[in-house]
Protein backbone atom coordinates (compact mmCIF):
# COMPACT_ATOMS: atom_id res chain seq x y z
CA UNK A 1 0.00 0.00 0.00
CA UNK A 2 1.86 3.38 -0.93
CA UNK A 3 0.78 6.42 0.75
CA UNK A 4 0.75 9.05 -1.87
CA UNK A 5 3.11 12.38 -0.81
CA UNK A 6 1.12 14.77 -2.36
CA UNK A 7 3.13 18.32 -0.45
CA UNK A 8 6.82 17.07 0.24
CA UNK A 9 10.37 18.81 0.07
CA UNK A 10 11.94 18.52 -2.85
CA UNK A 11 15.55 19.02 -4.23
CA UNK A 12 15.42 20.97 -7.69
CA UNK A 13 17.50 18.95 -10.28
CA UNK A 14 17.82 22.10 -12.80
CA UNK A 15 16.21 24.89 -14.15
CA UNK A 16 15.55 25.75 -17.88
CA UNK A 17 14.56 28.91 -20.04
CA UNK A 18 11.43 28.45 -22.14
CA UNK A 19 11.72 29.45 -25.87
CA UNK A 20 10.43 33.11 -26.50
CA UNK A 21 8.89 33.27 -22.32
CA UNK A 22 10.55 36.34 -20.64
CA UNK A 23 9.24 36.16 -17.50
CA UNK A 24 8.81 32.05 -16.78
CA UNK A 25 11.19 29.29 -16.46
CA UNK A 26 11.03 25.53 -16.15
CA UNK A 27 11.77 23.74 -13.08
CA UNK A 28 12.54 19.89 -13.02
CA UNK A 29 11.97 17.72 -10.16
CA UNK A 30 12.59 13.76 -10.73
CA UNK A 31 10.43 13.39 -13.30
CA UNK A 32 7.92 16.45 -13.23
CA UNK A 33 8.24 19.68 -15.47
CA UNK A 34 6.68 22.62 -13.48
CA UNK A 35 6.65 26.62 -14.62
CA UNK A 36 8.20 29.16 -12.02
CA UNK A 37 8.62 32.55 -12.79
CA UNK A 38 11.94 33.35 -13.61
CA UNK A 39 14.44 33.81 -11.41
CA UNK A 40 12.22 32.37 -8.24
CA UNK A 41 14.57 29.40 -8.08
CA UNK A 42 17.61 27.48 -8.88
CA UNK A 43 19.24 24.44 -9.23
CA UNK A 44 19.85 22.45 -6.13
CA UNK A 45 16.89 24.96 -4.33
CA UNK A 46 14.97 22.70 -1.84
CA UNK A 47 11.08 23.84 -2.10
CA UNK A 48 7.64 22.07 -1.32
CA UNK A 49 6.36 20.38 -4.77
CA UNK A 50 2.67 19.78 -4.35
CA UNK A 51 1.20 16.82 -7.15
CA UNK A 52 -1.55 17.56 -9.39
CA UNK A 53 -4.94 16.81 -8.12
CA UNK A 54 -3.63 18.36 -5.11
CA UNK A 55 -6.19 20.29 -3.28
CA UNK A 56 -4.64 23.58 -2.26
CA UNK A 57 -6.08 25.27 1.30
CA UNK A 58 -6.95 29.06 -0.04
CA UNK A 59 -4.33 30.58 2.43
CA UNK A 60 -1.66 28.77 1.23
CA UNK A 61 -1.60 29.56 -2.40
CA UNK A 62 -4.32 32.61 -3.00
CA UNK A 63 -3.39 33.23 -6.09
CA UNK A 64 -4.29 29.92 -7.80
CA UNK A 65 -8.31 31.31 -6.93
CA UNK A 66 -7.04 34.22 -9.86
CA UNK A 67 -8.97 36.79 -7.80
CA UNK A 68 -12.15 34.90 -7.75
CA UNK A 69 -13.94 33.01 -4.74
CA UNK A 70 -12.67 30.12 -3.73
CA UNK A 71 -14.02 26.67 -4.27
CA UNK A 72 -14.77 24.57 -1.91
CA UNK A 73 -13.97 20.75 -1.40
CA UNK A 74 -14.87 18.26 2.10
CA UNK A 75 -15.26 21.72 3.83
CA UNK A 76 -11.84 23.27 3.01
CA UNK A 77 -11.97 26.79 0.48
CA UNK A 78 -9.17 26.68 -1.88
CA UNK A 79 -8.33 25.44 -5.73
CA UNK A 80 -7.59 22.29 -7.01
CA UNK A 81 -3.77 21.62 -8.86
CA UNK A 82 -4.49 20.64 -12.83
CA UNK A 83 -1.54 19.93 -15.91
CA UNK A 84 -1.56 23.26 -17.64
CA UNK A 85 0.25 24.61 -20.25
CA UNK A 86 2.17 27.89 -20.31
CA UNK A 87 3.67 28.88 -23.77
CA UNK A 88 4.20 25.77 -24.96
CA UNK A 89 5.52 23.90 -21.79
CA UNK A 90 3.92 21.67 -20.01
CA UNK A 91 3.89 22.15 -15.96
CA UNK A 92 2.62 19.43 -13.82
CA UNK A 93 1.92 20.64 -10.00
CA UNK A 94 3.63 23.68 -7.98
CA UNK A 95 6.27 24.65 -6.46
CA UNK A 96 6.74 27.18 -3.25
CA UNK A 97 9.51 28.62 -0.82
CA UNK A 98 10.52 26.55 1.86
CA UNK A 99 11.21 29.12 4.18
CA UNK A 100 8.09 29.45 6.14
CA UNK A 101 8.21 25.66 7.23
CA UNK A 102 12.13 25.19 8.21
CA UNK A 103 11.00 26.02 11.58
CA UNK A 104 8.52 22.03 11.40
CA UNK A 105 11.79 20.28 10.05
CA UNK A 106 15.05 19.47 12.32
CA UNK A 107 17.99 19.85 9.86
CA UNK A 108 18.40 19.77 6.35
CA UNK A 109 19.09 15.98 6.91
CA UNK A 110 15.58 15.49 6.65
CA UNK A 111 14.33 18.14 3.56
CA UNK A 112 14.51 15.62 0.92
CA UNK A 113 11.38 14.22 0.01
CA UNK A 114 9.71 14.65 3.46
CA UNK A 115 6.21 15.15 3.78
CA UNK A 116 3.92 17.57 4.31
CA UNK A 117 0.58 16.57 3.00
CA UNK A 118 -0.51 16.23 6.05
CA UNK A 119 1.03 19.68 8.02
CA UNK A 120 0.02 21.86 5.05
CA UNK A 121 -4.09 20.44 5.07
CA UNK A 122 -3.52 19.40 1.43
CA UNK A 123 -6.11 16.71 0.03
CA UNK A 124 -6.44 14.53 -2.71
CA UNK A 125 -9.06 15.92 -4.79
CA UNK A 126 -11.67 13.57 -6.01
CA UNK A 127 -14.56 14.36 -8.69
CA UNK A 128 -18.01 14.14 -7.46
CA UNK A 129 -20.12 11.13 -7.83
CA UNK A 130 -21.05 11.09 -11.59
CA UNK A 131 -23.93 11.11 -13.13
CA UNK A 132 -24.04 7.67 -13.82
CA UNK A 133 -23.48 6.59 -10.72
CA UNK A 134 -26.06 9.04 -8.83
CA UNK A 135 -28.41 6.97 -6.83
CA UNK A 136 -26.34 3.76 -7.24
CA UNK A 137 -23.59 4.72 -4.50
CA UNK A 138 -23.98 3.80 -0.80
CA UNK A 139 -21.61 4.92 1.34
CA UNK A 140 -17.89 5.69 0.55
CA UNK A 141 -15.40 2.85 0.00
CA UNK A 142 -14.96 0.52 3.32
CA UNK A 143 -12.22 2.05 5.88
CA UNK A 144 -11.37 -1.87 6.57
CA UNK A 145 -10.00 -2.13 2.98
CA UNK A 146 -6.97 -0.87 2.18
CA UNK A 147 -6.53 1.21 -1.25
CA UNK A 148 -3.46 -0.18 -3.63
CA UNK A 149 -2.03 2.07 -6.06
CA UNK A 150 1.32 1.88 -8.31
CA UNK A 151 3.92 4.81 -7.44
CA UNK A 152 4.17 7.22 -10.95
CA UNK A 153 7.20 7.14 -12.43
CA UNK A 154 8.16 10.66 -11.83
CA UNK A 155 8.26 10.44 -8.55
CA UNK A 156 11.24 7.41 -8.37
CA UNK A 157 13.42 8.42 -11.17
CA UNK A 158 16.00 7.94 -8.64
CA UNK A 159 15.40 4.04 -7.99
CA UNK A 160 14.45 3.41 -11.65
CA UNK A 161 17.58 4.97 -13.26
CA UNK A 162 20.03 4.84 -11.05
CA UNK A 163 19.31 1.70 -8.01
CA UNK A 164 17.69 -0.45 -10.37
CA UNK A 165 19.48 0.63 -13.82
CA UNK A 166 20.59 -2.80 -14.98
CA UNK A 167 17.02 -4.62 -14.34
CA UNK A 168 13.95 -4.43 -16.84
CA UNK A 169 11.03 -2.74 -15.90
CA UNK A 170 7.31 -3.45 -17.33
CA UNK A 171 5.72 -0.74 -19.01
CA UNK A 172 2.12 0.11 -18.24
CA UNK A 173 -0.16 2.84 -19.17
CA UNK A 174 -3.20 3.93 -17.25
CA UNK A 175 -6.37 3.73 -19.18
CA UNK A 176 -9.65 5.49 -18.54
CA UNK A 177 -12.34 3.91 -16.42
CA UNK A 178 -12.95 2.80 -12.82
CA UNK A 179 -10.91 0.28 -10.46
CA UNK A 180 -13.40 -2.13 -9.07
CA UNK A 181 -13.15 -3.62 -5.33
CA UNK A 182 -15.26 -6.80 -4.60
CA UNK A 183 -15.06 -7.90 -0.87
CA UNK A 184 -16.93 -10.88 1.29
CA UNK A 185 -17.17 -9.64 5.11
CA UNK A 186 -19.69 -11.34 7.74
CA UNK A 187 -21.89 -12.86 4.98
CA UNK A 188 -22.28 -9.46 3.09
CA UNK A 189 -20.54 -9.19 -0.41
CA UNK A 190 -19.80 -5.67 -1.70
CA UNK A 191 -18.89 -3.93 -4.57
CA UNK A 192 -17.10 -1.12 -4.83
CA UNK A 193 -15.23 1.59 -7.35
CA UNK A 194 -12.11 3.76 -6.49
CA UNK A 195 -13.95 5.68 -3.99
CA UNK A 196 -17.31 4.25 -3.00
CA UNK A 197 -19.56 1.53 -2.23
CA UNK A 198 -22.20 0.83 -4.78
CA UNK A 199 -25.66 0.01 -3.80
CA UNK A 200 -26.99 -4.38 -4.51
CA UNK A 201 -29.76 -3.46 -6.17
CA UNK A 202 -31.06 -6.28 -8.70
CA UNK A 203 -33.25 -2.61 -10.63
CA UNK A 204 -29.48 -0.95 -11.10
CA UNK A 205 -27.26 -4.37 -10.84
CA UNK A 206 -26.69 -3.94 -14.59
CA UNK A 207 -26.09 -0.24 -14.27
CA UNK A 208 -23.62 -0.23 -11.80
CA UNK A 209 -21.69 -3.52 -13.51
CA UNK A 210 -20.93 -1.78 -16.93
CA UNK A 211 -19.80 1.63 -15.45
CA UNK A 212 -17.79 -0.15 -13.21
CA UNK A 213 -16.08 -2.24 -16.32
CA UNK A 214 -16.89 -6.13 -15.39
CA UNK A 215 -19.81 -8.64 -16.07
CA UNK A 216 -21.59 -11.22 -13.96
CA UNK A 217 -22.19 -14.23 -14.84
CA UNK A 218 -24.52 -16.94 -13.26
CA UNK A 219 -23.55 -20.49 -13.49
CA UNK A 220 -26.51 -23.33 -13.23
Amino acid sequence: LIMRKLASIRKIDAVNSIPDADSIEVCTIGGWKVVIRKGEFKAGDYAVYLEVDSWVPHELAPFLSKGKEPKEFNGVKGERLRTVKLRGQLSQGLLLPLEQLTKQIATEDDYDGFDLTDILGIQKWEAPVSAQLAGLVCGPFPSFIPKTDQERVQNIVHEVFVEHKNSKFEVTLKMDGSSCTVYYNDGHIGVCSRNYELMNDEKNKNKVLKNIGIKIYHLK
